[in-house]
């Protein structure tokens, strides 16, 4: 079959659509039906497929599909991103098919369960595969699975989920919210149940009295063990039973609290008051959780994750797979396959980058006409004339729309809506406005829902996993770095030219921050598109005023490359630069051997030693 289909592949990449073929893709596309083909037998992880966009991915997927025996289908189902998606890909399958082998399934494309269960090929959405995954999670129920795999009285044999999929289920509560709730309906449940909301309220206490500054630590065991014997089931049924009115009144008896003064107490509704019991229940079923106290607010936290909870098995289709540590943290239910040489070269595109500006959500959603204004003003000239993506943070566009010519060659969307899509595969340019950060509970959640539990020192700093000297940064600068990418393969880069991969000349413009993620963002492009051409640029939009570097950082990067030697504390100071002070400060937690940093200083050989007495200096000693 593989070489029918090499032929029936070749023939539509070069005479239908027009393009020029490759070894080098025809190497790529053998590797993907390979893949897929290995489906039904493939019951251990899922495979990766991480070729480079414009390579011919989705459009060898359609091809795979159409070729299929209609006797001796397979059955398969494709998930993606977007319902239009969704929509071209049938419509595609089936116009290379010649009959009607495919169709989406979406609330815009309903569908009976004979009318799924018996087409060849099912085309959902990523949303609708999730919610099928979380309702075996929750309840152990496969109604929503089923629909989308059964196939003539058993199960389909393909599974294919084009761009990356988020496998971490994560819940975050306020405690305050919580515990306002859990007040709420002591006042208004009776007997078993209000016992229960008093146990709730005495939970949500703990949460909100625990006072830890801004450290992430483990929800621990006795707080964990009121959870459990919570009977939250009973208060959802307790709730959905009461009416609104009789909710709202056991609000307006609610007395102000230095948690929730008078002037935040607002009308809650019984929607409300589900949704949160609904979490609850979630982590209080995932069976460990963890707190975070930002801005004074406590968050209770809980994470899981949804591979293989199907049983199911199949191919992913991700271009950025090579740079996103999320796949290292799924550990053996996923295989990233490796990526086959020469498919493209990006020699002629250039990325104009400048350095050290302020690029984060909050800096730029009060700030950004006046940045863009300085943005817009260098590169009008330059970009004149041409077609222009402007990637921004969703906040920000409506002030920097206002600004882009009206005659539409400047095309804007926001963070979160590009991934997969071809709307602007004609631009010849992109201006990268922005970087689309995680908040620093998302990677945290992320790792947790794949590797469990972890422990107190895991959130004090101690998260070196694989080759991440920390992890949950690494989870962070991963997803920056992928969605930076996959943003700049949506204009005419994507689209090979020849039969070496080459592109149009294209023109990036790319404001990046100082430090190490804004050098990981860099190392992730070039990673992705070898050949590709970088220049200086200087833009005038705010910078980030330099931080300095903690001393324990560059305590431990200077005995990292350190030769084995005697490091007498005084020469320390001189060497790094550093106030005493501060260094003493530093020490006092290497006299704790329990301590992070003594263990990475440990891991590269090095001791601390004190001395007592006059003359006397403390020193540093590594093997």
């Amino acid at each position: 079959m593989l070489t029918s289909f090499t032929e029936r592949m070749k023939s539509y990449w070069t005479e239908s659509l027009g393009l020029t073929d490759s070894n080098a893709l025809n190497a790529g596309w053998q590797q993907l039906a390979q893949a897929i083909c290995r489906c039904e037998t493939n019951t251990l992880r899922w495979q990766v497929i991480q070729q480079p966009t414009g390579s011919g991915k989705t459009q060898a997927l359609k091809v795979l599909c159409s070729i299929q025996n209609p006797i001796q289908h397979p059955g398969v189902l494709i998930v993606t991103k977007f319902r239009e998606e969704a929509n071209r890909l049938s419509e595609g399958i089936n116009k290379l098919a010649e009959w009607n082998m495919a169709r989406p399934f979406h609330q815009e494309a309903p569908g009976t369960n004979d009318q799924l269960a018996f087409a060849p090929v099912i085309i959902t959405t990523h949303a609708a595969y999730r919610l099928a995954l979380k309702e075996i999670a929750d309840t152990g129920l496969t109604h929503k699975a089923n629909r989308l795999l059964s196939y003539h009285g058993g199960k389909r044999g393909w599974v294919v989920i084009d761009e990356a999929f988020d496998w971490a289920d994560t819940y975050s509560l306020l405690a305050s919210n919580l515990r306002s709730m859990s007040g709420d309906l002591v006042r208004a449940m009776h007997g078993e149940l209000r016992t229960a909301a008093e146990q709730l309220l005495d939970f949500s206490i703990r949460l909100t009295d625990t006072d830890h500054g801004r450290s992430d630590r483990v929800l621990d065991a006795e707080c964990f063990d009121i959870l459990a014997c919570i009977d939250v089931n009973g208060l959802k049924a307790g709730v959905a039973g009461t009416s609104e009115d009789a909710l709202a009144k056991s609000i307006e008896h609610r007395l102000a609290t230095k948690t929730e003064p008078a002037s935040r107490i607002e009308r809650s509704s019984k929607k409300q008051y589900l949704d949160q019991l609904d979490q609850l229940q979630t982590i209080a079923r995932i069976g460990h959780g963890w707190t975070s106290r930002r801005g004074g607010r406590t968050l209770l936290h809980g994470s899981r994750s949804l591979i293989g909870v199907d049983g199911m098995r199949g191919v992913i289709l991700d271009a950025t797979a090579g740079i996103d540590p999320a796949y290292a943290v799924m550990g053996h239910h996923v295989d990233v396959l490796p990526r086959p040489l020469g498919i493209r070269t990006y020699r002629n595109v250039t990325l104009h980058v400048s350095y050290g500006h302020k690029v984060g959500k909050e800096h730029l959603a009060h700030n950004a006409g006046r940045e863009w204004a300085t943005v817009w003003g260098d590169l009008s000239k330059r970009l004149s004339g041409k077609h222009i993506l402007v990637c921004a943070h969703k906040d920000a566009l409506p002030d920097i729309e206002q600004y882009g010519p009206k005659d539409g060659c400047v095309h804007f969307d926001n963070w979160g809506n590009l991934d997969g899509r071809n709307d602007w595969n004609r631009c010849e340019a992109a201006i990268l406005f922005g970087l689309p950060y995680l908040d620093d509970i998302e990677p945290a959640q992320r790792f947790i829902a794949h590797q469990g539990q972890q422990s107190d020192e895991w959130f004090r700093g101690s998260r070196k996993y694989e080759e991440h000297a920390d992890i949950r940064t690494a989870l962070g600068d991963g997803f920056i770095a992928r969605s930076v990418v996959q943003a700049i393969n949506r204009i005419q880069c994507r689209n090979a030219i020849d039969a070496e991969g080459n592109c149009y000349p294209t023109s990036i413009y790319l404001l990046l921050p100082s430090g190490n993620t804004g050098m990981a963002v860099l190392r992730a492009i070039q990673q992705q598109m070898p050949g590709i051409q970088l220049a200086e640029w200087l833009s005038g939009a705010t910078k980030r005023k330099a931080r300095k570097v903690p001393t324990e950082i560059k305590l431990t990067n200077h005995f990292e490359n350190a030769d084995p030697g005697y490091y007498p504390k005084s020469e320390i100071v001189k060497t790094l630069q550093i106030n005493p002070s501060s260094l003493e400060r530093v020490t006092a937690k290497l006299r704790q051997q329990s301590s992070v940093l003594a263990g990475k200083l440990e891991a590269y050989g090095v001791r601390y030693h004190t001395q007592t007495g006059r003359g006397k200096e403390a020193y540093f000693i590594k093997q």
